[in-house]
This record gives C-alpha cells, sequence and structure tokens, in this order.
C-alpha cells in the first residue's frame, strides 16, 4: 500500500517533472561548485546554517504561479524563546572595508569574501531599491543565502519573491466603497461627497503616509506626499502633515542620526501615543519600517534592531496606555487599525483594500455564511470570498493570506477523546469554528494526500482549513435547541456557559437553554457541531459542575425515568403524575421537547406529535392543553440584546442558523474593548507556513 507520504511525493516530483529535466544538469554542477566553496572557506571559520529550509522555499518558488505566491520569507532562524539569532561572522568586501554581521561594526579582512555588486544585487524597496549588504547587514536574509546567490543556486528574482511580504506594498486602507452604488472613493472624495468628516479622512490619509506612500485608489499607484500633491490626490492644506506622518517612512532627524519611529519616541521628539498609533499602523499592514533601507522587518528583528522593545509590543493594544487612535467613519467608534482592516475588502481591479461604507452589512461575516465576502472587482460589482478568489485566480497567495488572517486564526491542537482516542483539531480563535481531521477523512472530505500537503507544509493551515470548510455541507438540525450563541461584536461562536461566564447572558437564561439541550438530547457543542452527555460536556468545558447539577433531571427527561417499583421507563410527564419528577422541571422539559420538533418517546428516543402522545399514553390531556396554548408557555429567557422576558419558542425564532453546524444561535452583543485579548495581534503578520 502507498503511505500518504509517498502519495504526496509522486504529486510533487510529478509538478516539478518538466522543470527538473531543465534544470538537473545545471543544479547538480552548481551543487558541487558551492560545496568547493565551502570546503575552501574552512580555513576562514565560516560554518553554514542548515539549509533545508531554503531547499523546501527554492521548490515552492519553482512551482508557484507568480512570484507573489510565496509568502515565506528567506529569513536566519531564531533559536529557542530569547528569539537570538543564530548567527555567524561573514564577510562581504566593500571598497575599503567589510562588515562583520554578527557586531555590524566596521572590521579589516585579508580575506576574498563575497563581492556583491550593487547595481546588479538590490530588490525594490519602498523607498528605492535596497541593496543586498544592508538585507544581510539588518538579517533580512541570512549569510548562507548570500553564499548562494553568489554560487548561482538561486535568482535575485527568487529572492525578491520570497521577500514580498517586507519589501511589496503595504496593505494599507485605500479608500472607501459604497455599499450601495458599488463604486470605490478617495477618502478626500468620501469627504466631498459628505459621506465621512474631514477629520476621518485626514487619520487614513496620515495612516497611508506612515505604512509607505500615499495611494490613488482608483488605479492603486502609490506616492510620496510630494508626488501626490502634484497629481492632486492630496490637497495643499494637507500637505504638511501628510509629509510629517511620512517620517515614520523616511525616518526623523535628530542630532545628525535618521531614527525610526520608536527611536524617535525614546528621544522625545515624537509624541509617545502618536508613536505607539502609527506602530501599531505599521504593524498591522505588514511590519514596523527600518528607515534607513526602507523596508519592513520582521518581528524578531525589528527587536534585535531597536525598533521597539518588548514592553512596547506588548502594549499596542492595551486601551489604557495606548488608547484607540482610528475611528469607523459610519458610527464614529474608535478603533485600532488591525480592527478596521479586519472589515476591509480587496479589490480586485484596483488591488487595494477598501473599507466598506453603508447599512446592507454586506461584508461582515455572519454564521449564515461560511465566509466573509472580502474580496470585490469595482468593475463589475462581483462578490466573493477571499478562498475563492484565491482558488479562481483572482488574488495572489499572499494576498489570500492576508485576509484569511483577518477573519480566522487557525491552530491546530491534539486532544484525548472518552475513547482514549488522540483527535487532531482545527481551532479557529477567532469565529469559534473547530473541525476534526480524523473526522474529514472519514466522511471523505479530505483526502489522504491533502492531508500529507498540509503536514509536509505545501498547504498552509488557512488553505486547509478553508479546503475543508469549502467541502462541509451542514444542513439545518430541525430539532435544534439553542445551541450556543453568536456574539455580534466579535463575530465568534460561544457556548451558552462561556457566554454566562463572559457576562453576555444572565445565569438564569444560560439554565434554561442548558436545560433546553439536555432535555432535546445533549450538551450542544457550538464549535464542532456535536451534542454530548453532561459528564462529556463539563470535560470538555462547556458546562460547570453547579450547571451540571442543576440539569441533571433534564438529561432524565430525554431518556426517561426509570419507576422505582417496577422498572419501568417512564416519560417525563408520565413520571410527574407519579410524583418521580418535579412539575416545574417537567412542564419546562415538555415545553423545550415540543418547542424543537415534538416531545420525545424515550424508548425509541423519537420525536411525537401531541397528538400521538395523548394517543399513545405518553401524556395527560391536561398537560397536553396547558403546552397547546403557547401563550401560557413560561417567559423564562431574557433577550440579550433587548432585555425583554420572551419564551422558548420566541428564544427559538430570534435565533439565526449557523452554517458551520446546523445548529441556531441566539445573537447576543455588547461593548468590547480588545484590550489583552488582542496583545498578540501582530504575531499572524509574521507567521510562516
Amino acid at each position: 500500500m502507498i503511505s500518504c507520504f509517498q502519495i504526496a511525493t509522486l504529486e510533487k516530483e510529478k509538478v516539478l517533472e518538466e522543470l527538473q529535466k531543465v534544470k538537473q544538469t545545471k543544479m547538480q554542477v552548481i551543487n558541487e561548485r558551492t560545496l568547493e566553496y565551502a570546503t575552501k572557506k574552512t580555513e576562514n571559520s565560516v560554518p553554514l546554517q542548515n539549509s533545508n529550509a531554503f531547499e523546501i522555499h527554492t521548490n515552492q518558488v519553482m512551482v508557484g504561479n507568480s512570484q507573489s505566491d510565496i509568502t515565506d520569507p528567506i529569513l536566519r532562524k531564531s533559536s529557542g524563546r530569547s528569539g537570538k539569532s543564530q548567527t555567524v561572522s561573514f564577510n562581504i568586501n566593500d571598497s575599503e572595508s567589510s562588515i562583520n554581521l554578527a557586531s555590524d561594526s566596521p572590521i579589516t579582512s585579508k580575506s576574498k569574501g563575497l563581492k556583491m555588486e550593487s547595481s546588479s544585487n538590490k530588490i525594490q524597496g519602498l523607498r528605492g531599491r535596497i541593496s543586498i549588504k544592508k538585507l544581510i547587514k539588518t538579517k533580512i536574509i541570512s549569510q548562507e543565502i548570500a553564499l548562494k546567490l553568489q554560487t548561482g543556486l538561486i535568482t535575485m528574482e527568487e529572492i525578491e519573491a520570497s521577500l514580498a511580504q517586507f519589501v511589496g506594498k503595504p496593505s494599507s486602507i485605500a479608500g472607501v466603497y459604497m455599499e450601495s452604488s458599488k463604486k470605490k472613493l478617495s477618502f478626500l472624495d468620501a469627504v466631498a461627497g459628505g459621506f465621512i468628516s474631514k477629520t476621518y479622512a485626514v487619520e487614513f490619509l496620515e495612516a497611508q503616509a506612515a505604512t509607505g506612500y500615499i495611494i490613488d485608489p482608483v488605479t492603486g499607484e502609490g506616492y510620496s506626499p510630494s508626488d501626490a500633491f502634484e497629481k492632486g490626490i492630496i490637497t495643499e492644506d494637507l500637505k504638511d502633515k501628510i509629509s510629517d506622518a511620512y517620517k515614520a517612512v523616511s525616518g526623523y532627524t535628530h542630532a545628525g542620526k535618521i531614527l525610526s519611529v520608536f527611536q524617535a519616541m525614546e528621544e522625545r521628539i515624537l509624541d509617545r501615543h502618536r508613536g505607539k498609533a502609527i506602530m501599531e499602523t505599521q504593524i498591522a499592514t505588514g511590519g514596523l519600517i527600518h528607515p534607513l533601507i526602507g523596508s519592513r522587518l520582521p518581528m524578531d528583528c525589528a527587536l534585535e534592531q531597536g525598533l521597539i522593545n518588548q514592553a512596547t509590543l506588548q502594549s499596542l493594544y492595551d486601551p489604557v496606555s495606548n488608547p484607540k487612535d482610528f475611528h469607523y467613519p459610519e458610527t464614529g467608534q474608535k478603533a485600532y487599525y488591525s480592527e478596521l482592516l479586519r472589515i476591509c475588502v480587496y479589490d480586485i481591479n484596483g488591488g487595494v483594500y477598501l473599507l466598506p461604507f453603508g447599512d446592507q452589512h454586506l461584508f461582515t461575516l455572519s454564521p449564515s455564511s461560511k465566509h466573509r465576502i472580502s474580496v470585490i472587482n469595482t468593475s463589475n460589482g462581483a462578490k466573493m470570498s477571499a478562498y475563492e478568489a484565491y482558488k479562481t485566480g483572482h488574488i495572489d497567495k499572499r494576498t489570500y493570506l492576508f485576509l484569511s488572517q483577518q477573519e480566522s486564526e487557525w491552530h491546530e491542537i491534539t486532544i484525548m477523546d472518552s475513547s482514549r482516542n488522540l483527535l487532531h483539531i482545527l481551532t479557529d480563535h477567532k469565529s469559534g469554528r473547530q473541525i476534526c481531521i480524523e473526522n474529514a477523512l472519514s466522511l471523505k472530505i479530505l483526502q489522504a494526500e491533502e492531508l500529507s500537503s498540509y503536514r509536509s507544509g505545501q498547504l498552509s493551515i488557512s488553505e486547509f482549513a478553508d479546503l475543508l470548510i469549502s467541502r462541509r455541507v451542514a444542513f439545518k438540525v430541525s430539532n435544534s435547541p439553542v445551541a450556543g450563541l453568536w456574539d455580534v461584536s466579535l463575530k465568534k461562536r460561544l457556548p451558552v456557559f462561556k457566554g454566562h461566564q463572559q457576562n453576555l447572558v444572565d445565569r438564569l437564561t444560560a439554565l434554561r437553554l442548558l436545560e433546553a439541550q439536555a432535555c432535546t438530547g445533549g450538551i450542544c457543542d457550538p464549535a464542532s457541531g456535536e451534542r454530548v452527555l453532561i459528564t462529556e460536556a463539563q470535560h470538555r468545558g462547556l458546562l460547570d459542575e453547579g450547571f451540571a447539577r442543576q440539569i441533571q433531571q433534564c438529561e432524565q427527561a430525554y431518556y426517561g425515568i426509570i419507576h422505582p417499583q417496577n422498572g419501568k421507563t417512564l416519560t417525563v410527564a408520565q413520571a410527574m403524575q407519579e410524583n418521580l419528577f418535579p412539575k416545574d422541571v417537567a412542564v419546562r422539559c415538555l415545553e423545550f421537547q415540543l418547542a424543537t420538533g415534538g416531545l420525545i418517546n424515550p424508548e425509541s428516543q423519537e420525536r411525537v406529535s401531541l397528538e400521538d402522545a395523548i394517543q399513545n399514553c405518553l401524556i395527560d390531556k391536561a398537560t397536553a392543553a396547558h403546552l397547546q396554548h403557547e401563550n401560557s408557555h413560561s417567559k423564562c429567557i431574557t433577550c440579550p440584546k433587548t432585555k425583554r422576558k420572551m419564551s422558548f419558542n420566541e428564544a427559538l425564532e430570534k435565533s439565526v442558523f449557523d452554517s458551520h453546524t446546523g445548529f441556531v444561535l441566539l445573537e447576543v452583543t455588547k461593548p468590547h474593548s480588545t484590550g489583552n485579548t488582542s496583545s498578540f495581534q501582530y504575531f499572524w503578520t509574521y507567521r510562516h507556513f
């Protein structure tokens, strides 16, 4: 039998077959030359890093559809938790001296080293072209990669493609998308049209300048403040203000030195709050900018080179030490720039990110849709999800990953089920979704070779999760109780118990909703779509001991109550008549069962209509008469949004369908502060797939 690994290998070889025929001889010669070169350099004590990671990356470059498909930068590795680089001393001759990369100080050397011709070895940055020497000195690329470039093992095009995340176009908000007219406007045009205030427009223009350049939303072209003024993109009264913001890219001049944003803060020539707002914006759009290079840096490099420190980094999303500096144009509510990016759409016609404007809310994530609409074509009004746009070739991989990570934050965890089997679970921390890999295999929505591609790194976790989501079809569960909550503010699914812990629902409402779940088939897990017994629900954190104890009788209402004398299994109505079950709990369970599709016969767990239940003596006529009149049902639920008392039936009517599980969820809302929960939102920007 062919293993998963062998299948993946065969697929990879099939893709590379034609390219390998052309490059096989050349690569062999180059590798021999590289080995000979490395051997000769032994006398200079220049150890090389492990090159396996780059060999994998090189293969990705060879098979990629475009340079933009490559998102894994060629970076030197970090060691352990300290984040200190495993660097080696590597000399590159300049006209007069060479640079010791371990100390970043000029040294003299008799060794020949690598000769980098600056005219041919440069890549395009945010403010002109960047030499390879600068990229090595700042550790954006490793010395090993410099050696491979010198020996011809890789090309400048491959390096430039791998660094697109750091030297490419920033993911700044370019303008506004009008939902009603399906048109895009620059921020100043939106001001002229009376849609947003000029104050808010200036905020976004300053953010553009501080992250690279002013963007023309029509063409997608970027300009310096002076060029933007010449082309009429910004007005004269804004020129100085925008130019001042642009110093975050070009640097702040002080005492004969060029300073970064953080360094300017430390020297007290830039207001601290203003500086933090700029850094949050730069991180959200791709990374902190090194003004001497004209490139964004990976976070570990930025920390090492003093563009930020750990304390400042961890406080960027603390609303106390760093209050929100931007505004939602429609509501005036304050926000971090990263929060605004989460609701933006990408226009493939101009290659720009736009802020939706209008009351249609076409682009917000809802439980009824698998993905939010995040890609548009303003030339024809077409709308699609990021995954759809990526699979149809409308956007490249880098753009897809950026948009995907605004919507989702996938991680894989391993758990042990009640049978002590290990399960691998994909968990989205943003939306509350979970997907079991083993279940996906058993349902045949995942092939072994696809899993192998994910395990080998050919598929990112975002692609892998989106692949599975696109194949899942969740039909509405006909007998679903209120299975959980949908947090409207955070666009996230929550179990009822977790919602109570976060003060989104009161305890009595949570108790009644959990009672309804227990007496109709089990406690619902809105993350996975499973229903489980109370004991398992406790194990999963869906209940605590207090709730479990209070709803234990409701679980008996589903499975039946055993008569203590004759051992017969009774329905909840029969047990109530025999005084073997509390009347108030019994009536609620019957109301819950009837509202979700019919009374339950504990012998078969099948639903029974009220008329059939009377005929089969599963319920007495008096109790049945009470159930027939909805007006007599207890108003035991407090609406989380209006705080109005309502019946369970009304709660079901207010609930929304969840396309992930087929359950229905009750919408909840509460003013949220991102606070410390978003302290590490910067992390996804630098996660390598």
